[in-house]
């Protein structure tokens, strides 16, 4: 009889310690996700910044080409457009980028998390890139039909030249902005700010928590 006591009571503290077990644990989980929530605060707001900025830029640059298309160059009015098409663009992706924050911030679930943050990340990441591709109008905004037909000498070898480096550094750019050369010392010297660092921050919180549930 004493045996079988014995058995029950070590039973039942077993019981008892795997119940205190699975309540730390599911604390710890909730105060990880709390953390990593927090940590996107700042990424939320500069993101809210650069939404208004955004707008208000668009709207100017808009009324700018409006009012300067009948009496500008060819040249310039597609160096505008591009522009101003890229900005609306990546004030589009910001917005969903806010969207993604809004559904992590409510998520509960640390896999949806997970792929949410993930999208973010790379949806911060491709934002850039896409500015990047607009790095060739800087150099066509100037030229006029009078530049090539009076100096072509100065647009062959000046004009073109500059147009095609700005294009092959904006493309490069699109094309290696990616996660994948996170650790690469000209990505830390790009991606340092309140929006990046709080991102991998609140991912590392995440990590964590997944880190901790298996073992």
């Amino acid at each position: 009889m004493e045996n079988i006591e014995i058995i029950n009571l070590w039973k039942q503290y077993d019981e008892k310690l795997e119940k205190s077990l699975s309540l730390n644990q599911k604390i710890i989980a909730e105060l990880q996700q709390q953390k990593a929530k927090s940590a996107l605060r700042p990424a939320r707001n500069y993101k809210l910044f650069v939404v208004f900025f955004g707008i208000v830029y668009s709207a100017l640059v808009s009324y700018f080409l409006y009012h300067l298309s009948p009496i500008a160059s060819v040249f310039l009015n597609l160096s505008v457009g591009i522009h101003l098409l890229i900005m609306i663009i990546a004030v589009g992706m910001y917005i969903r980028q806010l969207v993604l924050i809004s559904e992590i911030d409510r998520s509960e679930n640390i896999l949806q998390m997970q792929q949410k943050m993930a999208k973010l990340q790379s949806s911060t990441l491709k934002v850039i890139g896409i500015c990047f591709l607009q790095f060739p109008v800087f150099a066509t905004w100037n030229i006029r039909l009078e530049l090539i037909e009076k100096n072509p000498l100065a647009f062959w070898l000046i004009q073109i030249p500059v147009v095609a480096l700005l294009t092959y550094i904006g493309i490069w750019f699109f094309k290696n902005i990616n996660i994948k050369n996170m650790d690469k010392r000209w990505f830390r010297m790009m991606f340092y700010g309140v929006e990046w660092n709080s991102i991998i921050k609140s991912g590392k919180f995440l990590k964590e928590i997944e880190t901790f549930e298996k073992n």
